[in-house]
């Protein structure tokens, strides 16, 4: 380095430096030999170097001024400490990573450039440190989310085909030659940026001060730019993308903040749909997650834009008119595209080969399934959901989310005739959805049912990461995707069987990451196993339970399903080549999560303690209707054609695990035993062999198609594997297994042609809805018939084998009668009632049912579902009900169609009704023969809308109130004031006896034991959320990302530079 020649204007090189290695002589050499005359250097080292690196910065560069920070700040917050140890506002700062080694006239052709082009910021061409040949970056062009994408490909030659001088909208920090007086003015780089981004930001300033960045590629340096095996930073890609977004709001003009917030807003969720079929969902990730923290960096985005303000001075159009129209990723897409022809006509082959085409392929055969669930759910989507079956509303349209809240924290359930005991767990649950959902149910239900097929996919693509790459994810989630069970689940109303299908795949994935089961990129002869520890395994564990849980809140049923697939995975383990400790480990984790479910969902789970803890899971069960095995494999489609192609799912099944190599072997046989153990359960079913009632098929099919599109995934990574090696029999069976699975996905094409996976008109919901809702009373509604045919949790009729029942208050189900509730006298008086009259006992059995306040008797006959079109084995028990029925002197036919008939039950009390003196002398004797003998007569209904979560007030004459629901202690009755104590009436409802009138007012008392089992299990559940989400990393991040860096030098040192 020669003398100074006053002549040029004089360059500061800032040289940050933290741990160099060997390398670090031939940066400090290629400073030494520059000839450029006017050069000084200032060194800054960070807290960890150690001191024989200054030593070595003096030896090469004698003149060099060294500093040493406090700790490691950050390149942004150490660089601008060159605004400190330098005096004057002449010439040009040259800022410089310590891995980059300058070619001998780079900074003089920096300068002349910054001159000639009047440049604030000028930078070099970058190239590979090991390969100068090979270029690494040419300037940096951005979109408007800020999102910074290469000139130039990886791996892509230099063959002067960059070297024009261009404006650029940012350079990289790696090497940047900035004039003195605008890093000054600008405040040199963003202080809350130590890592990550501070080059975009400072580009952008520069920018709207209206001066110009400039690459000038005559000047070259090489650079290692590794970064990460250097220093290790956590969170490093979330740091990146919140300092970007901040960047973006922080620059932005107010004009233009809208449109980019909402670009943000749908880039990333563009980019995190991509992401999880590209292998790549993680990254895609960060992206959303600094968008949704916006509001928490707001006040740093409001004080930045303060600071800049005075900087702008240029339109922002102009700024804007810098960055590319598209968006990066498109960018760097047809920038590959073009580095792939060029390849392929050039004579120089690149340093890496361009990437092929897989990844891409994958990203637009996940952007198809996309495509296909929602052209599949379009109609569901613009319109609402058909409420068939099981797909009732969540809520009355008049109940508010704080109804919700009380409801849930009452201690009375709904189900049923209701009973005062603990509320669903998933009334709470539905409460915090509302308030996502803003109150929208029917959208809630929506959401749901489309986001089911989602769910499922991203399930599958995660539990496959144990098995293949992510084509090899992307085939087992479009196998399981495109299965007829979700298909089925939304045409036929199944929400318990949807709920299942989605989260299956999550459960069992949870499970095999705490089993420690992952892939073994070698292909190991037998499948290893390394558990997570710490923290990692506790957050896995809470995660299981956490979807367990949910699951088996909002569908009971659940559990058997989980229980019957741990059952299946220990069948398996006897035979695969695996850890026993990963085998043991994956059962008992599902075996745990069981237990632990139950434990969440008390108190309402403790009704599950007891003789009929099965009726409670599956209620009246499906009934036996002789299908054969052709029947089970086709999942429900009657299609006589495409249900002999669903069948070719099972080609895999079979095949993988009789040939399946290695490692692959373990997941062959566990896929073989998803698939058989319900299917031979099913058939066992259908011949008599079990008795007990069943869970209904589509709950049953979802392990069946979790198999099917693991065996699919593992067929097809031995065909990816076997490419490069001569056809063997292996690669035979699975390229056969491989097409069969393709072509078992052809009845999707089929099922998304209407738009609404082919739901039927709702005729039978639609006609609950239309019963009266007058001045007559609250009532009860008794459906009756084929379990299939039930819209409610149902209960069997003991008296008539495959007839089933189930209740509803006032009309039209919901969400919480669909949920067990606890047997109560009520119920016993009901299956009484029921058995005299399908068994012609009597033909007053209207007089029976009249002090339970059932109005309505609903026999449902068929509807357009496959659920229920194959006949039962037991016959048509609704058309049997429908003329025991007729026969009853107290029920009169009100309706009667193909569909269903309706019967109303001349003889009903309103649900609170004031009874006349013979009628109250009769509730006290609760004899039977005394209700057959005469009718029961109300002077009067009282209190309509009644509701046992809130305090009901009406106006009473003397008499006997009679309240049609469970008795209790719990029921506290006042008139005037006095309180009157409940009896049992009719020896299973509630009777008051008040000998004045006056005002009344009649209430549930909340028992402080329920309060405190629900305030526990509130806690236990806010503990196990924590767990699952860690909200102490998003703390750190939000530190982190707020932080401003203070720089401190040593004071050993006092010396600076002057101009």
């Amino acid at each position: 380095m020669g003398a100074p020649a006053h002549a040029a204007p004089p360059v500061v090189a800032v040289l940050v430096v933290h741990e160099p290695g060997d390398w670090f002589a031939e940066s400090l050499a290629s400073l030494a030999m520059q000839d450029y005359p006017n050069l000084r250097v200032v060194a800054f080292l960070s807290g960890s170097t150690e001191s024989a690196v200054g030593d070595q910065i003096r030896t090469a560069l004698p003149s060099a001024l060294v500093r040493q920070v406090e700790a490691n700040p950050g390149f942004g917050p150490v660089a601008n400490q060159a605004m400190r140890v330098v005096e004057g506002t002449d010439g040009f700062f040259l800022f410089l990573h310590d891995d980059v080694a300058l070619q001998r006239d780079a900074v003089t052709s920096l300068v002349e450039e910054a001159f000639r082009s009047n440049a604030a910021v000028v930078g070099p061409k970058l190239v590979e440190w090991d390969a100068p040949t090979v270029l690494q970056h040419v300037g940096l062009d951005a979109d408007r989310t800020g999102r910074l994408v290469d000139v130039v490909d990886p791996g892509e030659r230099d063959q002067e085909q960059h070297d024009a001088v261009r404006d650029t909208f940012a350079l990289p920090s790696a090497c940047l030659l900035v004039r003195n007086d605008i890093f000054r003015t600008l405040g040199g780089f963003s202080p809350s940026i130590p890592f990550f981004g501070e080059e975009l930001e400072f580009c952008w300033r520069v920018h709207l001060l209206g001066a110009r960045v400039l690459v000038n590629p005559s000047a070259v340096a090489r650079h290692r730019g590794a970064f990460a095996a250097r220093m290790f930073l956590p969170s490093a890609d979330a740091r990146a993308a919140r300092h970007r977004v901040r960047t973006v709001l922080s620059c932005v003009s107010l004009s233009q903040m809208p449109v980019v917030v909402v670009r943000l807003l749908l880039q990333s969720l563009a980019e995190l749909v991509i992401g999880v079929f590209s292998g790549s969902a993680r990254n895609a990730l960060v992206g959303l997650r600094a968008v949704a923290a916006i509001p928490v960096d707001l006040s740093a985005i409001v004080a930045r834009r303060r600071t800049i303000a005075p900087f702008r001075r240029v339109p922002s159009r102009e700024v804007t008119a810098l960055q590319l129209r598209s968006t990066a990723q498109l960018a760097a897409f047809a920038r590959h595209r073009r580095a792939l022809r060029e390849q392929q006509t050039s004579e120089t082959p690149s340093l890496r080969p361009v990437a092929t085409s897989g990844s891409r392929t994958t990203v637009l055969l996940a952007l198809s399934l996309l495509a296909l669930v929602i052209v599949g759910s379009r109609q569901l989507i613009w319109g609402e959901v058909s409420p068939v079956g099981q797909f009732v509303a969540f809520a009355r349209d008049d109940v508010s989310m704080r109804d919700l809240v009380r409801q849930y924290l009452s201690g009375w359930s709904f189900g049923g005739f209701g009973a005062p005991t603990a509320s669903p767990t998933a009334l709470g649950a539905l409460a915090i959805a509302g308030v996502v959902a803003v109150g929208r149910f029917s959208g809630l239900l929506t959401f749901v049912v489309v986001g089911s097929f989602f769910v499922a996919a991203v399930g599958t693509w995660r539990l496959s990461g144990a098995i293949g790459d992510a084509r090899v994810r992307l085939l087992a989630a479009t196998m399981y995707a495109a299965s007829p069970v979700g298909m089925l689940a939304v045409r036929d109303g199944r929400r318990d069987a949807l709920i299942i299908w989605a989260l299956l795949p999550w459960i069992l994935d949870f499970a095999r990451r705490i089993a420690g089961l992952d892939r073994d990129p070698l292909d190991a002869v037998r499948e290893s196993s390394v558990r997570p520890t710490g923290a990692r395994r506790s957050q896995l564990a809470a995660s299981l339970l956490f979807v367990v849980s949910a699951m088996f809140a909002f569908a009971p049923v659940s559990a058997a399903v989980v229980a019957m697939v741990a059952v299946a995975l220990l069948v398996a383990a006897f035979f695969a080549s695996s850890p026993w400790r990963a085998n043991a480990w994956l059962v008992v984790s599902l075996a745990l999560s069981l237990l632990g479910a139950f434990t969440l969902n008390v108190p309402w789970a403790v009704q599950l303690i007891g003789a009929e803890w099965w009726r409670a899971l599956v209620g009246a069960g499906h009934p036996a209707t002789g299908a054969s095995l052709a029947d089970v494999l086709s999942l429900g489609v009657d299609n006589s054609v495409l249900r002999w192609i669903v069948v070719f799912a099972y080609v895999p099944v079979v095949l993988m695990a009789l040939v399946a190599p290695r490692a692959r072997n373990a997941w062959a046989l566990r896929s073989f035993a998803l698939v058989a153990l319900p299917v031979a359960l099913r058939l066992a079913h259908e011949r008599g062999l079990i008795t007990v009632p069943f869970v209904e098929p589509l709950a049953l099919a979802a392990p069946i198609a979790l198999g099917a599109a693991l065996a699919a995934a593992i067929a097809f990574s031995g065909f990816l594997a076997g490419r490069t090696r001569a056809l063997e029999w292996r690669q035979l069976f699975a390229t056969v297994s491989v097409a069969a699975a393709l072509i078992s996905l052809s009845p999707i094409a089929v099922s998304i042609l209407d738009g609404r996976w082919s739901q039927p008109p709702p005729t039978l919901s639609q006609l609950l809805t239309q019963l009266p809702d007058d001045s007559a009373g609250d009532y009860s509604v008794v459906t009756l018939g084929d379990p299939r045919l039930l819209s409610m949790w149902s209960r069997p009729v003991d008296a008539v084998p495959g007839l089933a029942y189930g209740i509803a208050s006032d009309g039209a189900p919901t969400l919480v009668t669909q949920l067990a509730s606890e047997r109560t006298l009520m119920n016993d008086a009901l299956d009484r009632a029921l058995q005299v009259a399908m068994t012609g006992e009597s033909l007053r059995a209207g007089r029976l049912l009249a002090p339970l306040g059932v109005r309505f008797v609903v026999v449902p006959l068929r509807d357009g579902t496959l659920h229920a079109r194959r006949a039962a084995l037991s016959g048509d028990v609704g058309v049997g009900a429908v003329v025991r029925l007729s026969d009853q002197l107290d029920l009169r036919r009100v309706y009667s169609s193909t569909d269903l008939a309706i019967f109303e039950n001349m003889a009903a009390l309103p649900t609170v009704a004031v009874l006349d003196e013979r009628s109250a002398l009769t509730s006290a004797q609760a004899l039977e023969a005394s209700l057959l003998a005469e009718a029961l007569t109300a002077r009067s209904a009282l209190l309509p809308g009644f509701d046992p979560t809130i305090v009901n007030r009406g106006s009473l004459s003397a008499g006997t109130v009679h309240v049609a629901v469970p008795f209790s202690q719990r029921w506290q009755m006042t008139v005037d004031g006095a309180r009157i104590a409940p009896r049992v009436a009719f020896g299973a409802t509630t009777a008051f006896d008040a000998p004045v009138a006056g005002t009344v007012e009649i209430r549930l008392r909340a028992s402080s034991a329920q309060r405190l089992l629900v305030a526990l299990q509130v806690a236990l559940w806010l503990v196990i959320v924590a767990i699952a989400f860690n909200p102490s990393r998003f703390r750190g991040r939000v530190r982190a990302a707020r932080q401003v860096v203070e720089v401190s030098l040593r004071s050993d040192d006092g010396g600076r530079v002057v101009l």
